[in-house]
């Protein structure tokens, strides 16, 4: 374990204040989750730092466990052995804040359980169409599992330049050089005493969560909360909601992906970028299918689950404004869910035997 240090927010200077409805500290994300009146919280973890990791949960109740893990369920000749949920209700987690200086999904996870919760978001906004789908599914959000970085990140990066978010993002070292990649993933832990500020990505014990996920050496509480999550609640889509400096688009699928998987996620590229293109949010270019993640808690979600499970990158630091991001955010969710309805994320069946279609 790192030697633990108390770290001061990061502060940019010149950043334009954010919106009242633009709640990603801390205290706001917990006051706001105990507050909710229709959902089933709780948590998933404690923090390296000792604050709550919280999951927010609407629909209907979780399923029934089966007698195999899915791990070893897939390799019997009877899937319904992991996954026995058979009310027709596909169950989608939204995992928000792992890099925590990526604070646009925080807002839209907190905009959207008070849109479940009310009626409206926190802006006093209706958004019918994305509730009366939401309502379709077992929802189950998290709306900052790495509340460590959260806590030191500014509380957006909109107008930052490049290296200001790298900072931010990845950290500086004590003689004030960015952090930034590949240094940023050549330590496990980051070696804090060697650190001015360990930036968003760590938690407090300097773990990048996004690639805790070694079998046999999981670190921190805070990927061990989210995986155990996923496998109980038999995930059929997980979706990693991060930022990037460049406008919204999903990425290809990670190199251990399931084959079913790769050609879901490479027609998910398009269909976002369609909806977004559509609704005049600027997305990034579409990536070819030979682009792939490595490995990170993508791969392993689907590997506790056999989910569909990938990435939606939008912008933080370009000419965005808030109300954008948000729309950015909600336009993306609402594409899944529309179509996780016409074909499910993940069938079982086809996705156990290594087949590319359902």
């Amino acid at each position: 374990m790192a030697t633990r240090a108390k770290f001061e927010r990061c502060e940019i200077a010149g950043l334009a204040p954010r919106p009242e409805w633009w709640r990603v500290r801390p205290d706001e994300i917990t006051a706001a989750v105990k507050g909710l009146k229709k959902a089933e919280v709780y948590e998933i973890a404690t923090s390296a730092g000792r604050l709550p990791v919280w999951a927010v949960a609407y629909g209907p109740p979780r399923a029934k466990p089966g007698t195999a893990s899915w791990a070893i369920g897939s390799n019997s000749r009877n899937v319904a052995s992991y996954k026995t949920d058979e009310r027709g209700c596909q169950v989608v987690v939204l995992v928000c804040g792992v890099h925590a200086a990526e604070a646009e999904a925080v807002a839209g996870a907190m905009n959207l359980v008070a849109l479940m919760d009310t009626g409206k978001d926190l802006r006093g906004v209706a958004r019918p169409k994305l509730a009366d789908l939401a309502a379709k599914y077992r929802l189950i959000i998290l709306p900052c599992v790495n509340m460590d970085g959260r806590a030191i990140s500014p509380d957006h990066l909109r107008g930052a330049t490049e290296q200001e978010f790298v900072k931010a993002s990845q950290g500086v070292w004590k003689d004030g050089s960015a952090i930034g990649y590949p240094a940023c993933k050549e330590y496990w832990p980051l070696p804090l005493a060697r650190v001015a500020h360990p930036g968003g990505y760590h938690n407090a014990d300097g773990y990048n969560i996004m690639h805790d996920c070694s079998p046999g050496d999981i670190r921190t509480a805070e990927a061990r909360g989210l995986l155990k999550l996923v496998a109980d609640e038999q995930a059929d889509l997980v979706l990693h909601l991060h930022s990037h400096g460049i406008g919204g688009q999903v990425l290809g699928a990670p190199l251990l992906a399931y084959p079913l998987h790769v050609e879901r996620t490479h027609v998910y590229k398009q269909r976002v970028f369609d909806a977004l293109q559509a609704a005049g949010l600027r997305p990034a270019p579409v990536h070819k299918k030979e682009q792939r993640t490595g490995i990170g808690l993508c791969a392993a979600c689907s590997m506790a689950s056999g989910g569909l499970s990938l990435t939606f990158e939008q912008g933080a630091t370009a000419d965005w404004t808030f109300e954008e991001m948000l729309e950015t955010f909600y336009v993306a969710v609402e594409t899944f869910l529309e179509w996780g309805l016409k074909e499910p994320f993940s069938p079982r069946e086809p996705t156990a035997r290594g087949k590319t279609e359902g």
